[in-house]
């Protein structure tokens, strides 16, 4: 093991205003608070050491009090470098209590040649709080031919609203990602992906509003809602496309705009 690292913050309500309650910070990990506003809070996390390397472990956690609001994204992208042997482990923790709110935003992960990412993420949420999430992923440097080289991705999500699961994903990759992506019902020669998962009461009432932000996006895209959430994909063989896509799709969802630190 390389390094160990990363950010616990706990946000809770007072005054009518989110206040930080709790902040730890280790192994290059720090947060940054650019932002405060009347309603909600922005949080940036910066990776001083510039990326994660091969046995690198990475834990990041947010907690969210009863009635706090806060925007949480990352100073630029996260680089998974170059393993021969260990993978990179990166671990996030969201929890939400009732009537809280996360704005969950964090610049794309992108997958140097023969990176190894192991990642896992679990969200426990109130069954009336309120989560946008985005995770976005780019496999190789978008000017390079990296994404020619073997990889390996193992990635799992559990997300759980009131005590109930209501979604798992599982993906797992690995080879010569070219190819791997090259296949139709993998990727379908796409270099860059996302999803955007919005958890929410009225998720599913807002269907329309969310196919409607997604017409004429530079990618490929689809949203769908259930049982009080709603999921949004996206593929594209440019990374930038996609980031277009998704920010159009959080905009809507949380009648907001991006953070600053996005370049858009």
């Amino acid at each position: 093991m390389r390094a160990v690292g990363g950010a616990h913050v706990r946000l809770g309500a007072a005054s009518g205003r989110t206040v930080v309650r709790e902040l730890k910070q280790s192994g290059g990990y720090r947060l940054a608070m650019p932002s405060t506003f009347a309603d909600h809070i922005e949080v940036s996390q910066i990776n001083t050491g510039g990326g994660v390397a091969g046995g690198d472990r990475v834990e990041t956690s947010v907690a969210i009090e009863q009635g706090a609001d806060a925007v949480f994204s990352t100073q630029g992208a996260e680089r998974i470098y170059r393993s021969s042997s260990a993978a990179s482990e990166i671990g996030v923790r969201l929890t939400l209590a009732a009537g809280g709110r996360l704005d969950w935003l964090p610049q794309q992960t992108i997958l140097y040649a023969g990176a190894r990412l192991r990642r896992r993420i679990e969200v426990d949420a109130a069954a009336d709080s309120r989560l946008l999430m985005v995770e976005m992923l780019t496999f190789g440097r978008p000017a390079s031919e990296e994404c020619g080289e073997p990889a390996r991705v193992d990635d799992q999500w559990r997300i759980r609203r009131g005590g109930r699961l209501v979604l798992t994903e599982a993906l797992r990759l690995t080879g010569e990602m070219k190819s791997v992506l090259a296949r139709p019902a993998v990727g379908g020669a796409a270099r860059a992906s996302a999803i955007v998962v919005h958890l929410a009461p009225d998720a599913p009432d807002r269907i329309d509003e969310a196919r409607s932000a997604l017409e004429n996006v530079p990618c490929e895209a689809g949203v769908s809602a259930w049982n009080g959430l709603m999921v949004g994909r996206f593929l594209a063989q440019r990374p930038a496309d996609v980031i277009v896509g998704v920010s159009q799709l959080a905009r809507a969802l949380g009648r907001r705009d991006m953070p600053r630190v996005w370049s858009i």
